[in-house]
């Protein structure tokens, strides 16, 4: 499956709802590899590998449900072409888990985020065809099918506004200035019709400008820097 999926993370990964884990269970899958503490040398290589048909929205939403595997993703998209170590993958997690550099990562950190990875995060990816994963050599790559999902994460995070809602409160205001010009009401009763066009025409088209440059740059899984949700806390 190739194409775009926009997530809405306020109502999505606060509420829990959709498909996949609720935020408890997210937790848990998580402290489920620390609580292991010794890593299983199994071989979690595939022999069957879903194709881009198979990868349905349910599998990527169910992926996209836990923060840990949201930013491993993003990580990996930024490197599509090559394997990753899973320790610098773990090192870079975690350090946008603490928010800090990865240099500042200590051992037990770098450890907690690299055994829940090894022992669930990274084969629920592979079992989803997103990533090839491969145990035994310690590397994880992305693969086709990966590469070809436009992942949008609608921003959401804090007090921040997602551009649904936005744009209809937008819509609301210009339909009210329309009509307030229409009836005459003052003081918008003294604009021309070719004042009141050009602003409302102004209005959306700054904001449709915005929102492309956000769509496609800084709210991306695989964009350049931090994660989305990282950037907007």
């Amino acid at each position: 499956m190739a194409g775009e999926i926009s997530v809405n993370w306020e109502e999505y990964v606060s509420t829990g709802t959709g498909v996949g884990a609720s935020a408890d269970a997210t937790v848990d899958e998580d402290s489920a590899g620390d609580d292991a503490g010794v890593v299983d040398e199994q071989d979690t290589t595939t022999t069957s590998r879903p194709t881009a048909n198979d990868v349905t929205d349910g599998d990527v939403f169910e992926v996209l449900s836990n923060q840990r595997r949201r930013y491993a993703l993003h990580y990996l998209m930024q490197s599509p072409d090559e394997p990753v170590e899973m320790g610098d993958l773990s090192t870079q997690v975690a350090a946008w888990e603490i928010g800090a550099d990865p240099e500042e990562v200590t051992y037990d950190q770098r450890k907690s985020v690299h055994t829940s990875l090894y022992q669930y995060h990274a084969p629920k990816l592979d079992e989803t065809g997103l990533v090839e994963y491969d145990s035994r050599r310690g590397v994880v790559e992305l693969t086709d099918e990966g590469s070809e999902i436009d992942l949008y994460l609608e921003a959401v995070r804090g007090k921040e506004m997602p551009w649904a809602s936005y744009f209809a409160i937008l819509s609301t205001f210009a339909a009210a200035l329309t009509s307030a010009a229409w009836l005459d009401v003052p003081p918008i009763g003294g604009f021309t019709e070719y004042t009141v066009a050009g602003v409302t025409t102004g209005a959306f088209l700054v904001s449709s400008l915005v929102f492309v440059y956000d769509s496609r740059t800084a709210m991306r899984l695989g964009s350049d820097g931090a994660p989305p949700e990282v950037t907007r806390e």
